[in-house]
Formats: structure tokens, sequence, C-alpha cells
């Protein structure tokens, strides 16, 4: 299994896959500071906001990403095995303090998606760190959790949980109840360049 690797000359990437599965050991993975590829336009990132260590990773790898236009996040529950270290309110005004310098998050990222949204307060709290500093965002679309789509109440909910963000630039966020479709069924057509965006459902 590979544990780290290195893009060490690739001026015109456009396209980085990487589907790793979720570690159970708990350890830290971040992104060197020094790391930065520019020609990434759309990025497509799975994260558990209530685990402590992925949301820091989240921060760290998108440094080294400026100039993605597109970002698609998967929220993802943790494994049986992982701890789920939830943060804290002091850990998650850290995090926001570090997203809100995210050069991509403030300077080009137009489209935002989020699939498998449960309405968490940490993805919440993601999403209005993203409304407060996300200066070019033009659409934001957030696909609900399959088994969250059963509830009428719950759907209702989560619609106004969103209508309550207040984006800097004046958009709503909107909620989609969408089939079932994960990251990896994607991974075929992140391989065809003819898809322009293989995440885009």
């Amino acid at each position: 299994m590979v544990e780290d690797f290195a893009v060490v000359d690739a001026p015109l990437l456009e396209r980085l896959v990487l589907f790793l599965p979720p570690r159970d050991d708990g350890l830290n993975t971040m992104a060197s500071t020094s790391t930065v590829i520019p020609s990434v336009k759309i990025l497509a990132v799975t994260v558990n906001f209530g685990v402590l260590w992925e949301v820091r990773m989240l921060a760290s790898f998108l440094r080294c990403f400026p100039n993605v236009d597109t970002l698609h996040i998967e929220s993802a529950l943790h494994g049986p095995s992982v701890t789920a270290n939830e943060p804290s309110g002091e850990h998650y005004a850290r995090f926001l303090q570090e997203v809100s310098l995210v050069e991509c998050l403030r300077w080009n990222v137009k489209k935002m998606v989020i699939r498998k949204f449960r309405g968490d307060q940490n993805e919440l709290q993601f999403l209005k760190s993203v409304a407060m500093n996300a200066q070019e965002l033009q659409s934001l679309h957030v696909v609900l959790q399959e088994e969250k789509t059963s509830s009428t109440d719950k759907v209702n909910e989560t619609r106004k949980k969103l209508q309550s963000l207040q984006f800097e630039t004046g958009i709503s966020g909107v909620l989609l109840v969408l089939p079932k479709e994960g990251f990896p069924s994607n991974l075929q057509k992140a391989m065809d360049l003819t898809f322009d965006d293989p995440f885009r459902f």
C-alpha cells in the first residue's frame, strides 16, 4: 500500500485522482506546505467533519490547489474502529480561521457540491465559514444523504438551515435529493478526459 507520493514536475496536470480507504489508526496525513499544483481546476475530496484530524487535513490539502474553481466534497462517516474525536468549539474556531485563509476557497471556487450531507453541526459550521469567506462562489449544491431523504421533516429542516446561511456573493444553497452515487462510481469517468467534470451529477 502506498504511504506517500510526490508530484515532481507536472505543470499541466489537470486531474489528480486519489481514492484512499479510511484509515483506522487515526494518524495525521497532512499535505506539505511546499506543495502547490496550480493547474488543477476540479477537485474531489472525502472528509468526515466529525473527525478532528480529517478536518485539519482538509484545510492543509486545499492549500495545494490554489486555482480550483469546482470543489466536490463527500461528507463521510468514520468506520467503527475510528474514534470520532468530534471537534470542540475551540478546535472548530481554529479550523475556520485556517479555512478563511485558503486561497482557492476565498478567490477561485465558483461551484461547490457537497454529497451525503446529514445536516450535522460540524457540516453546517464548515458551510458557514464558506459563506463568510468565499468571494467568487456562484453555486452551492447540497445532496442529502440517502437515509435522510425518507423523512420530509428532515429534508425541510435541512433546507431551512441552508436558507439561513448568508453568502458574501448573495447566492443560496440548493438542496438536492438524488439517487445514491459515491465517488468510487465516478473514478472511471475521471480517467476519461472527454468528461469536463467527472463528478457532475
